[in-house]
């Protein structure tokens, strides 16, 4: 009887990286953890799904600034055009579009924003809009 291998997909790795900064900061953990525990950084890497040269450089900051060293650092961009309530009244949109069997697209949300908040937004950005509030 051979035994079954079972195959680490990339949907498997994605959820061992994380979604929240807390799940990714246990997840650079777990890859320090490995590293200084006698595995190489290429070891952690490829079981984690990750590059060595990242793996490396966790090491060095926990060995610098201990666990303080793995937070993630804060990634500035454009402000969002659309306060928190407004993304509240918009997930609600989506998901009784969904409730009632309607269609949903980036262009019904542009739709509603524009409508509803008198913003404009591209297709793109409502189309990240949409699968964060339907994933």
């Amino acid at each position: 009887m051979q035994k079954k291998k079972h195959a680490i997909t990339k949907t498997m790795l994605k959820a061992l990286r994380g979604e929240t900064p807390r799940e990714r900061l246990l997840h650079r953990l777990h890859c320090v953890t490995m590293a200084l525990n006698g595995s190489s950084a290429s070891e952690a890497g490829r079981i984690y799904g990750d590059s060595p040269r990242a793996v490396a450089y966790w090491v060095t900051q926990f060995k610098q600034q201990g666990i303080d060293g793995l937070a993630e650092e804060a990634r500035p961009g454009r402000p969002t055009k659309l306060s928190d309530e407004q993304l509240k009244k918009v997930q609600i949109f989506i998901k009784k579009s969904q409730s009632e069997a309607k269609k949903i697209n980036s262009t019904a949300v542009a739709a509603f924003i524009s409508k509803e908040f008198g913003i404009t937004l591209n297709a793109n950005l409502c189309w990240r809009i949409l699968k964060r509030f339907t994933t």
